[in-house]
């Protein structure tokens, strides 16, 4: 039997179907073929059981995805419209009043995927990130201490 080399799997079909066919095929099957990471238990145990249906080897999730990946990328386009219209609604919610979550109100604990608004930013002076980094790095002989640390024109 030839070897296929650059055509692979998809050297069953000759010279039929043109090349670019053949290559879309090659690259379908071979994205099928890979190891996929399982969305409850984050295994490489992914097995597609039929066309959409995907299945954990581990945990025995069973989920519809893609023909031949589990997640398109027109779904990954779709959940993260959802995860932001769901944010911005929340958010909006936070803003008008206090939304009681069992004990807890909203304004005390967000969900994980939520900015934290609260946090102050950090400001780091350029004399502070020079100590810091002076310790891990040594200056050429020609240069002095002096003339980087306690410079005057940018004050």
């Amino acid at each position: 039997m030839a070897r296929t080399k650059k055509v692979g799997s998809t050297g069953r079909f000759g010279a039929r179907y043109g090349s670019k066919l053949r290559r879309r095929v090659l690259d379908i099957e071979r994205r099928r073929k890979e190891e996929h990471r399982c969305p409850s238990c984050a295994t490489k145990a992914l097995k597609r059981k039929a066309a959409g249906l995907w299945t954990c080897r581990k945990c025995g999730i069973l989920f519809a995805g893609g023909a031949y990946v589990p997640y398109t990328d027109a779904g990954k386009a779709a959940r993260r419209a959802i995860a932001q219209r769901v944010s911005d609604d929340l958010l909006s919610l936070k803003d008008t009043e206090d939304i009681e979550i069992g004990e807890t109100t909203e304004s005390e604990e967000l969900p994980s995927f939520l900015p934290n608004l609260d946090e102050e930013e950090i400001v780091l002076e350029a004399s502070d990130a020079y100590e810091d980094i002076s310790d891990d790095y040594e200056l050429p002989e020609d240069v002095e201490d002096e003339e980087i640390g306690d410079s005057e024109s940018f004050d």
